[in-house]
């Protein structure tokens, strides 16, 4: 397995800044369900907020997965058996 290189790192990086804004995001949106309930429109901006930070953690840490398998260059000889 290969490891990753400069921007797989920095998109690993984002990723976990995402997943940490989540957080902090969530906890907010936990306040304002206790203090301003669910009909707010804070209320409902910070669900949104929240749903928007962990999709980009997870698509930021698709993308800074190393790959499974080292490609062949396109003008390989390709083996035949």
């Amino acid at each position: 397995m290969t490891s990753r290189n400069t921007g797989r790192k920095i998109a690993f990086g984002f990723a976990a800044f995402s997943i940490f804004n989540m957080v902090v995001s969530l906890a907010i949106l936990i306040y304002f369900m206790v203090t301003r309930g669910t009909g707010d429109v804070a209320t409902a901006s910070m669900f949104a907020t929240t749903l928007f930070f962990f999709s980009c953690g997870i698509v930021l840490y698709l993308m800074s997965k190393p790959p499974r398998h080292k490609l062949e260059p396109w003008d390989s000889i390709e083996k035949t058996e």
